[in-house]
């Protein structure tokens, strides 16, 4: 872990955390060519530092991301870029091919379905407890809030 300012609040408040799960109506929604994966259970990343990348792993080049969006391939490799002041989130578009969408809880409790267009590159967009980012062909991330001290056990 960096020894910032903003790395040492995070470290020292409860942790946040991010669901990567394959959305089913999402991909029914994009009809992507590639198939729809395997039932998988959601994965628990926590955000352990200020920042992380979103996108896909490439054996060759770097970075690898933090969060690693697996098989789909309608994620960029440097899709977006989660960050954090302390105080909140953020999730900014890196100039991917197929966009990033977000829903806010208040649209999903209103039945809104899904975003129609995707948040403009390079621009920070703000995210709240329970929004959800919409990527590729699949790929639903929701933020979760800190879990009262408890980490995932599977990161």
């Amino acid at each position: 872990m960096t020894d910032s300012p903003v790395a040492r609040a995070l470290a020292e408040a409860s942790i946040w955390v991010v669901e990567l799960a394959i959305d089913r109506q999402w991909y029914a929604e994009q009809e992507p060519t590639a198939p729809l994966p395997a039932e998988q259970e959601p994965q628990l990343i926590a955000l352990r530092e200020p920042s992380a990348l979103v996108g896909r792993r490439s054996p060759s080049q770097n970075p690898t991301p933090e969060i690693d969006c697996g098989d789909d391939g309608g994620v960029s490799r440097r899709q977006a870029q989660l960050s954090s002041d302390g105080k909140g989130w953020w999730i900014e578009d890196l100039g991917s091919v197929n966009g990033t969408y977000v829903s806010t809880l208040e649209q999903q409790e209103a039945g809104a379905g899904f975003p129609d267009n995707p948040i403009e590159v390079g621009t920070r967009h703000p995210l709240g407890p329970y929004d959800r980012v919409y990527l590729g062909g699949w790929t639903r991330l929701t933020l979760l809030p800190p879990m009262d001290g408890r980490t995932p056990d599977a990161v």
